[in-house]
């Protein structure tokens, strides 16, 4: 089901736009914070609600719990990128 918030958005912030351009500085003031406030909360929604449809990957790559284990050859390797 499409709610078209996204789209009400973009309309508002046009509208703004030509108020900008055609009416006074003290209704601009009074419109700017709720169409911006607006705009930023259906386009930070959508966003949000993509990042939450996505699967969630395991933290281990696939891998199994016993091979995701770290082994001891590990931590005997030096690092020689944190020395320079």
């Amino acid at each position: 089901m499409k709610t078209f918030k996204r789209e009400v958005a973009v309309s508002l912030l046009l509208w703004l736009v030509y108020i900008v351009e055609v009416k006074d500085v003290q209704v601009i003031e009074v419109l700017v914070w709720p169409i911006f406030s607006f705009a930023a909360a259906a386009f930070g929604f959508d966003q949000y609600a993509k990042l939450q449809r996505k699967s969630p990957q395991s933290s281990n790559g696939g891998r199994t719990e016993r091979s995701s284990q770290r082994t001891g050859r590990e931590d005997q390797q030096p690092d020689d990128w944190y020395d320079k």
